[in-house]
């Protein structure tokens, strides 16, 4: 602590035994301040704008401004080109696995110091000496000795405060306040004949130690990028980030070595290459995965399905593991796939075990359907308001009531209840649609033809829905 330092505090003590010389209220004030004047200036140094992303292997990665962790990610920007106001940026996504974060924290917060000492430390460090001026001023104006306790320890909270929430910015000043002031609340609690007190003891927090980086060259980035390359997890991230560092390369040459640039450059082109390779291996892959898998679910081949998990594994570990989120894509699409295999041969299985009482339906049913194909003129003809003449009316109606005594005297299987209630109704609307052609032709009353030719609609609607549906149930199950 400097003199005007001590000085103050000096004065304190003296007022605090008692010793009020008339100028000591301005003198404190003033020397409390001068705390805030003494510290020099900082040398410039790095580019605080500049934080580190530190990988595991030790290599610290460029990012310009503070880097975003999502999930299991960490996502930044690192800069290519000068670092002038508004530099070049690449955004940067890498697995948060790959990064040794204890070390990253650790570089992050000393930036930050050394951020908050190049705009606002001193101005902050003013405010807390004013505060503290003000304070002690306030005990020397003060005759009550409770209330000088009082004002003494809500200045020793504040200084208490102060490295916690300012990156232990000159905490070391702040330790030597606080420890005289500590003497001078001694006194004014005896002072003031306090029995008791309650003096929080709290940590006095650090500045960071760690030292900042130089600011990167353009070859120390180009090799950060190409680092940052060999962690990516996402292809596609990884190629455009690769294409960055080349076209980086390629306008860097005037201040890169020449035969440094060639080696970097063959480096990124081979990179790029055995990521172009790769991809190409993959989708081939996932290509014959995909048709084998949708043409054996179709088949209803369970263990044909099964066996792809295995050839997709292998077939993985062969192109070196470097695409797991394309092959978990891929596993989960055949997964899906073994579960449509196995409900299919579950419904193909049932369909083979009940077949033989489905075609007995179609037998008995058979009658009804070619009386049904055989009335649809006539029903066409009531449809159309046409006809038919009414000497076949009659006829019609008996055939559709033997239609209609056929299928109530067969049971159908529970595979058919809802077909066979669609025929049984077809021929109800059949009977309906006859004999109102029959009344409007005795009445000469059109509302009531038109009723008719509703119904003849109907029923022939209801028939070939019955018997398209039923085509279904007479073939095996399908893939959907």
């Amino acid at each position: 602590m400097n003199n005007s330092a001590l000085a103050a505090f000096d004065l304190l003590r003296a007022l605090v035994a008692g010793r009020r010389p008339p100028w000591s209220r301005l003198a404190l004030a003033g020397a409390v301040l001068l705390l805030g004047l003494s510290q020099p200036a900082a040398a410039e140094g790095p580019d605080t704008r500049l934080f580190r992303v530190i990988l595991t292997d030790g290599t610290a990665l460029t990012s310009y401004g503070e880097y975003a962790r999502v999930g299991d990610r960490v996502v930044f920007s690192m800069p290519f080109g000068p670092l002038g106001e508004r530099p070049q940026l690449q955004l940067i996504s890498l697995p948060a696995s790959a990064v040794d974060w204890e070390s990253t924290d650790r570089y992050t917060e000393a930036v930050r110091y050394a951020r908050y000492v190049e705009t606002r430390a001193e101005e902050d460090y003013s405010s807390l000496t004013g505060e503290i001026a003000r304070l002690l001023n306030e005990v020397s104006q003060t005759a009550d000795a409770g209330r000088r306790l009082e004002i003494a320890e809500s200045a020793r909270r504040l200084l208490a405060d102060w490295p916690r929430n300012h990156f232990g910015y000159r905490s070391k000043d702040v330790r030597e306040m606080m420890a005289l002031l500590d003497e001078a609340i001694s006194e004014l609690r005896a002072a003031a004949g306090a029995q008791q007190f309650d003096l929080k003891l709290v940590a006095i927090v650090e500045p960071p130690t760690v030292p900042l980086l130089p600011d990167p060259t353009a070859a120390q980035l180009i090799d950060q990028a190409l680092a940052a390359a060999r962690v990516a997890d996402n292809s596609v991230e990884r190629m455009s980030l690769v294409r960055s560092v080349m076209a980086f390369i390629d306008q860097s040459l005037p201040v890169l070595s020449r035969d440094w640039a060639k080696r970097a450059r063959a480096s990124a082109l081979a990179t790029l290459k055995a990521d172009t390779k790769t991809d190409e291996g993959y989708a081939k892959l996932r290509q014959r995965i995909i048709a084998s898998a949708d043409r054996r679910a179709a088949a209803a081949d369970v263990r044909g399905v099964d066996r792809l998990l295995l050839q997709i594994r292998k077939a993985d570990a062969a192109l070196g593991s470097k695409r797991p989120d394309d092959v978990a894509a891929l596993i989960a699409h055949v997964e899906t796939k073994l579960d449509s295999a196995r409900r299919l041969r579950l419904a193909r299985d049932r369909w083979a075990l009940r077949s033989g009482v489905l075609f007995a339906y179609r037998e008995l049913t058979a009658a009804v359907i070619r009386d049904f194909e055989a009335i649809k003129p006539a029903l066409a003809e009531i449809r159309s308001l046409s006809g038919p003449n009414p000497r076949s009316l009659a006829r019609l109606r008996q055939r559709i009531s033997a239609m209609s005594e056929r299928l109530a005297a067969i049971a159908p299987p529970a595979e058919m209840a809802s077909l066979h209630a669609m025929l049984v109704s077809a021929c109800h609307l059949a009977a309906q649609a006859v004999e109102g052609r029959e009344r409007a032709v005795v009445s000469q009353d059109l509302r009531v033809a038109w009723d008719a030719s509703a119904a003849a609609s109907g029923a022939t609607m209801l028939v070939i829905r019955a018997w398209t549906d039923m085509q279904t149930l007479f073939r095996p199950p399908e893939l959907r």
